[in-house]
């Protein structure tokens, strides 16, 4: 069966002489050009399982269904397109190196482009809005999917095994600024490139996040990315070894993210080694001076920058354990063994004060220059090390991080 563009358009045109079902062509082969840029009909179109020879163009119509699935045809060219319920494309093939320029649709139900949807091209709704789901399970997508600041109702769902590759300079699923009402699922989906596989920066999600990274091969940005919830499908070590190593650069927005949801979730230790993990790829990939990474470093290994305090205890032990090692072992300092020891935690210990008054240190000797120089610098750190875990016990050093 053939029908030319030409045909269609008039009908479309003449939709009142319509039944109520509108206009409904299966497995036709369109000749010449199908361009309905600026119909408006009040009736459904379905082309289903439809071959056409040149580009379809859409722009600027308006319909109450559009069900175009199963159609082969190099590109469709929908800017500006309305529809007031469904828009289906699920099986189409479309060839062209630009597949699908949907710039600023709006959707009043959902927007399918699964089941075998196939796009040698860019596939591009950056702009648009759908009121229900986005939904590409089991698409292939050659070239890029980009969905910049889409404003989406009840979903995005890219899941059951949609693959997702190319993208040329830009990420192979471009996201930036869309915003999800609902749930942002990226279960089963495979994106690939050389380059950037995906990008979330200002995405807000309404409610949860899937988001599973063993389908992602590539690096991603997630500056700005926000979500309810605790993130599914992927486990704390998995988010830690994602943020550090498979982003593009160090960003504080996606680390204090994560952390906020597992502190609203009452996750506490979890809370802890995310934070201490921010701080490493702080040192590892931020922007500090060469002092500020040796104070950072500083801050990690005493204190884990406030987060483990307690490890400035365990200094502090080492270093009183050092002094009484010094001090019984130089020989410099006179008194019994028990006046030893108690004379090496008086002079390295802060506010400590143990009876060592029978002590004295042979300050001619080499002995005892040795032990009056060790106590001073012991001194200095165990004051250092007691004051970082204050400063950690109390917050200071996180809020100085």
């Amino acid at each position: 069966m053939e029908i030319t563009g030409d045909e269609i358009r008039r009908r479309m045109i003449d939709h009142e002489s319509l039944d109520p079902g509108g206009l409904r062509i299966v497995g036709a082969t369109i000749t010449g050009r199908l361009d309905l840029s600026d119909v408006v009909a009040k009736r459904p179109l379905v082309l289903v399982d439809c071959k056409a020879e040149l580009p379809v163009v859409l722009s600027r119509a308006h319909f109450s269904l559009l069900d175009l699935s199963g159609l082969v045809a190099p590109s469709l060219q929908a800017r500006g397109l309305t529809v007031d319920h469904h828009l289906k494309l699920s099986g189409a093939r479309l060839t062209a190196e630009e597949s699908v320029d949907a710039l600023h649709m709006r959707i009043g139900g959902s927007a399918y482009l699964d089941e075998g949807f196939q796009a040698s091209g860019t596939v591009t709704l950056s702009g648009s809005q759908v009121a229900g789901v986005l939904m590409c399970g089991g698409g292939r997508f050659d070239n890029g999917l980009f969905l910049v600041d889409l404003r989406v109702g009840d979903g995005i769902f890219l899941n059951q095994d949609c693959r997702i590759s190319g993208g040329g300079v830009h990420a192979s699923v471009r996201l930036r600024g869309t915003r999800v009402d609902g749930q942002l699922l990226l279960r089963g989906v495979r994106i690939t490139s050389a380059g950037v596989a995906l990008d979330l920066r200002y995405v807000r999600v309404g409610r949860e996040l899937f988001l599973p990274f063993d389908g992602i091969e590539g690096k991603a940005q997630l500056e700005g990315l926000t979500y309810e919830g605790l993130p599914r499908d992927a486990t704390v070590d998995e988010w830690l070894a994602f943020l550090a190593d498979r982003t593009l650069r160090y960003s504080a927005q996606p680390w204090a993210q994560l952390a906020t949801a597992h502190q609203a979730a009452g996750h506490e230790r979890d809370v802890r080694r995310i934070r201490v993990a921010q701080q490493r790829d702080l040192r590892r990939r931020g922007q500090l001076s060469r002092w500020g990474r040796l104070w950072h470093l500083v801050r990690g290994v005493t204190v884990g920058h406030g987060y483990r305090p307690g490890l400035a205890l365990v200094w502090l032990a080492g270093v009183l354990a050092v002094s009484v090692g010094v001090v019984l072992v130089s020989g410099g300092v006179r008194c019994s063994v028990v006046e030893q020891v108690g004379y090496a935690l008086n002079v390295a210990a802060p506010l400590l004060k143990a009876d060592a008054a029978r002590c004295t240190v042979d300050a001619g000797s080499g002995a005892g220059r040795l032990v009056l120089a060790s106590t001073w610098l012991l001194q200095v750190l165990a004051w250092a090390f007691a004051t970082l875990f204050v400063a950690g016990f109390t917050g200071l050093v996180r809020r100085n991080a």
